[in-house]
């Protein structure tokens, strides 16, 4: 049952981080996205998935896959010149 409770908190961590992370990072309440890179998006959100940092984010990353955390980052993360061309 254990397993269970923690599957369904890992999924619904990842449909709340996929679809809502601004709705606490926009500045007020956390950092804003869009002044990190993909890439220092990628590397916090690992740290929290290893289980350090702040317990709300590490609930809500440890169910995520490599490739979801790296669609996440892209999708939040600052223009790059590659993101910005393809506008």
């Amino acid at each position: 049952m254990k397993k269970l409770a923690l599957g369904v908190t890992a999924i619904a961590g990842f449909a709340f981080a996929t679809t809502n992370c601004l709705t606490c990072h926009n500045g007020s309440m956390a950092k804003k996205l869009d002044t990190l890179t993909p890439k220092e998006i990628t590397a916090k959100m690992k740290e929290y998935k290893a289980g350090k940092g702040n317990s709300t984010m590490v609930s809500i990353v440890k169910g995520m896959s490599d490739k979801e955390i790296a669609e996440v980052a892209q999708k939040y993360g600052k223009a790059t010149a590659d993101k910005k061309s393809k506008k």
